[in-house]
């Protein structure tokens, strides 16, 4: 097991990679990790030792030693390039591949629509369904070809697993809850819940329904956790552990939806990335999205049907009470384990995210992003 205490700034040595506290309670993520980040030849790991008291010549300025913060916002451009490369692949295969296949459905007389505004999709379920699941395959796909291709991800670095990660697995049912609770919300408040339980139900195709249902909350659930949790926060927690969880919540929110769901997987992202980097186990993220996923569907189910017997403060309830019981029952087991140990790198947290929304293609992808969110929120 790698496991170490963070290194005092203030001595002579410096070694990214050793000083780094790997403290998950898997031993063998911490071990993997590790390894991972020291061995691998790769331009996107940050790493960086040296002697403060040693010096090397740098051309026209003389004697100076090796500057840690530049390789580190060196090491994060780069990092920042290629993750925007696959965010706009990633956007430009939902809304091309999507339209391409709306239009070509059309041009042979097959109902089914899109609204750009909303995002979303209408006309026959099953249409609806199958245009659905191939966007999907065809953006997760392409975006985890690439980024895995360059970063070179183990698997056991980018799917960890722990039997000992129960309390990680009742935390995660829990946020779950508490992630539907906050979608629910703006959900009610805005009155999209109706339009969009009248768009799933409103052809009463129960298999139509059920297939995509099982889909979204089993494949979609797996892909999304692979793509945010199982690539771009290992890589980015190079940078520190809030960082990473924080700036990956950030890209959830900003993928392509509508707002109560915006809300919704930014919550899922802060949850599920603070229990891998606890816990170390990649299951419970997945098992944190798929519940979470399931209430959605229950919620809108509820809607569609105006159960009276169930309303919109009942169900916040039941959500609520269900996740403070389970964070009672996570504190109880990992009260002396719960805060984050790589807090800090050699780079301030204002300038590492300036650094990572700055470069070339992450800005399009950024300003896409923020029009589409904007747009959502005045129409």
């Amino acid at each position: 097991m790698v496991e170490q205490a963070v290194a005092v700034r203030n001595t002579d040595y410096i070694d990214v990679v050793e000083e780094f506290c790997y403290d998950s309670r898997n031993a063998q993520y911490n071990h993997d990790y590790h390894l991972w980040r020291k061995n691998t030849k790769s331009r996107f790991l940050y790493r960086c030792s040296q002697n403060k008291k040693e010096h090397s010549y740098m051309d026209g300025t003389g004697f100076a030693s090796t500057d840690v913060a530049i390789i580190e916002r060196n090491t994060l451009q780069r990092v920042s390039e290629l993750l925007g490369l696959a965010l706009l692949c990633f956007l430009i295969c939902f809304l091309l591949c999507g339209s391409f296949l709306i239009w070509a459905l059309q041009q042979l007389g097959m109902d089914i629509h899109l609204d750009f505004l909303t995002l979303t999709m209408g006309g026959s379920q099953w249409l609806v369904v199958g245009v659905r699941t191939l966007v999907v395959l065809v953006q997760y796909g392409s975006a985890l070809l690439l980024l895995n291709h360059f970063f070179r991800l183990p698997t056991r670095v980018r799917v960890p697993f722990s039997l000992r990660a129960f309390p990680e697995t009742v935390a995660a049912i829990g946020g779950a809850m508490l992630c539907a609770a906050v979608y629910c919300i703006p959900d009610y408040a805005l009155n999209s819940g109706a339009e969009a339980a009248q768009q799933l139900f409103s052809y009463k195709d129960t298999l139509a329904v059920t297939t995509y249902g099982l889909f979204d909350a089993v494949v979609v659930s797996i892909l999304s956790e692979l793509l945010l949790r199982g690539t771009l926060l290992p890589v980015l927690r190079q940078f520190g552990d809030r960082f990473a969880v924080l700036t990956v919540a950030g890209v959830a929110f900003l993928l392509p939806n509508a707002l109560p769901a915006r809300l919704g997987e930014c919550c899922v992202g802060m949850v599920s990335g603070y229990l891998l980097v606890k816990g170390g186990s990649f299951h419970n993220c997945v098992i944190l999205r798929a519940v979470y996923a399931a209430l959605i569907y229950a919620r809108l189910s509820l809607v569609y049907q105006d159960d009276a017997s169930l309303s919109i403060g009942g169900y916040l309830l039941i959500l609520l009470a269900g996740f403070g019981l389970s964070s009672l029952f996570y504190w109880l087991e990992r009260k002396n384990h719960l805060r984050f140990t790589n807090r800090d790198t050699y780079l301030p947290s204002g300038k590492k995210l300036l650094i990572f929304f700055e470069t070339m293609t992450m800005l399009p992808w950024l300003a896409i992003s923020l029009i589409f969110a904007l747009i959502q929120l005045v129409c």
